[in-house]
């Protein structure tokens, strides 16, 4: 089975000028808002180019750590948003 590695692998995937993730919101909030149409539409589009200059300026990693921290999901072998203590 052949596998490919990225050249550098400190660099994220990138798709155009987006990062992987970047690109997923991009995509899908282009076919929802132009399946909304409208002003909700404009909307979307406009959340999304304000979206990804915050999103640039945080460290790398923070939008999973977020979803995290929300619960939305969970790190194997890692303990949960709402507990307060660990012991190993």
């Amino acid at each position: 089975m052949d596998e490919r590695l990225p050249q550098y692998l400190h660099r994220p995937v990138q798709i155009l000028w987006f990062a992987a993730d970047e690109f997923v919101l991009a995509l899908s909030g282009i076919f929802v808002a132009t399946i909304v149409g409208g002003l909700p539409g404009w909307g979307l589009v406009a959340a999304l180019l304000l979206f990804i200059p915050w999103k640039r300026s945080k460290p790398r990693g923070f939008l999973p750590h977020l979803a995290w921290r929300w619960g939305l999901v969970s790190f194997p072998h890692y303990p949960g948003p709402t507990q307060t203590r660990f012991f190993e």
